[in-house]
This record gives C-alpha cells, structure tokens and sequence, in this order.
C-alpha cells in the first residue's frame, strides 16, 4: 500500500499505539537486554544460537508438512520440498544438540553474509561513480568487507561472543529508537 495524501508517514505514527509509557517500557527492556548481551556476550550468543535452531526446526518442520500435504504440486516438486525441509530439520538439530559447533556455523555465516553485502555494496557504489552519494556506498561496502575478514580471521575464538554481542547493539539501538519515539509521544505539560 502506498502513502496517499491525507495518510500520516512520520515515525512515531508508525509505532503501535501503545502509548508513550508502554513504548516507554518497551525501549527500557530492550536496553536492559541489550546491556545484559553486553556483559555477558557468551551466553547471548549461545541464546541466539538456540532460538535460531528453534526457528529452523520450526521453518523445517512446516515444510515437510506442506510437502506431504500439498496436493497442487507435481511428485517431483514434492520431493524436492520434502528434502529442503529434512535438510532445514538437520541444520536445527544440530545447532541444537551441539550449541558451541553451532555458534561456529553462525558465525561463519554472519561473515559470509558481510562478505557478500559488502561486495554487493562496492559493485553498487561503484558503478554509481559519478552521482552524489557514490563514495558513502562504497565506503560501507569496504567496511563490510572488513568486519568480514576481521570475524574469519578471529575464528574460532570470534563465535564465542560475537553474536552475542551482535544482539546486544541491536537491541540497545532499538531501545534508544524505542525510547526516543516514547518521548516524542509524551504529552506535554
């Protein structure tokens, strides 16, 4: 759905209409989370890891039913869905059983994600070149690439704490934001 005229865009009318005490509360417990991942980075990691393996199993699960279940598709297409989820199931099973291997497969993954973002980004901003705002791309590009090489060549030792701490700046800039747009919905007087 696109804005219209008359519809109101601006961030705090984004929000759920919680009020300014609700998102109030909500900023603060964000914060908290995020400071508790700051303090102790280990087990935020190893938390990321396990609801990770819960949603994976969850995703795997749901796939093989619509496999068996779904009668619209041909045998074959059916098959192949069926082993996306069995090997979806796998992934969660081992993440799950065996939470340090799997910190070191996120973590892997968390770099090849900046890896191919950052390339992405470079190619982009690259060929962009002559417009305004050219370098800002590439230059978040190069960084991503570089906390990329950084996380490979920290590893092993990088998964035991970086998703952790992964969790504990997206929850602390989500509890500012939060908090913010709590103020900005304050009454005043």
């Amino acid at each position: 759905m696109f804005p219209t005229e008359t519809s109101d865009t601006r961030p705090e009318r984004l929000a759920p209409d919680w009020g300014w005490k609700g998102l109030a509360v909500l900023g603060a417990i964000m914060l908290l989370g995020g400071f508790t991942a700051f303090l102790n980075p280990f087990a935020a990691s190893l938390t990321v890891e396990i609801v990770a393996g819960a949603a994976f199993l969850l995703a795997g699960a749901m796939q093989l039913w619509l496999a068996v279940t779904d009668r619209t598709q041909a045998s074959g297409d059916r098959w192949l869905a069926g082993a996306l989820g069995v090997a979806v199931v796998l992934l969660a099973v081992s993440l799950i059983v065996n939470p340090l291997a799997g910190l070191l497969t996120l973590t892997v993954l968390v770099a090849l994600l900046f890896a191919v973002m950052g390339a992405l980004r470079v190619a982009i901003g690259w060929r962009l070149r002559p417009r305004e705002g050219w370098g800002w791309i590439l230059a978040s590009g190069v960084m991503s690439l570089a906390l990329a090489a950084v996380i490979v060549v920290a590893l092993p030792g990088a998964a035991l704490g970086l998703l952790g701490l992964f969790l504990g700046i997206d929850l602390t800039v989500a509890g500012v934001v939060t908090l913010s747009l709590a103020v900005r919905r304050k009454p005043q007087g």
